[in-house]
């Protein structure tokens, strides 16, 4: 049987599901026709809900490309 590390940081299914309990979050998800919008909305909460836990980094667009070694 598979195991995954316990590493005590939420998954993105947690997060989601978190984030599914806000009223002002369903109603944005019903004001959309596109479920890839949906989508994009749901992961967009939960990389800013991750960033916000500090559990990744949020980094601005110009130190993303310097880091990329696009600029």
């Amino acid at each position: 049987m598979p195991t995954a590390p316990v590493t005590g940081q939420p998954t993105d299914a947690e997060i989601e599901q978190e984030i599914l309990r806000d009223p002002n979050v369903r109603k944005a998800l019903a004001a959309l026709d596109d479920p890839e919008d949906r989508e994009d909305l749901i992961d967009g909460l939960i990389a800013l809900k991750r960033a916000d836990w500090g559990i990744d980094e949020a980094v601005p667009w110009e130190e993303a490309l310097k880091r990329l070694g696009w600029s």
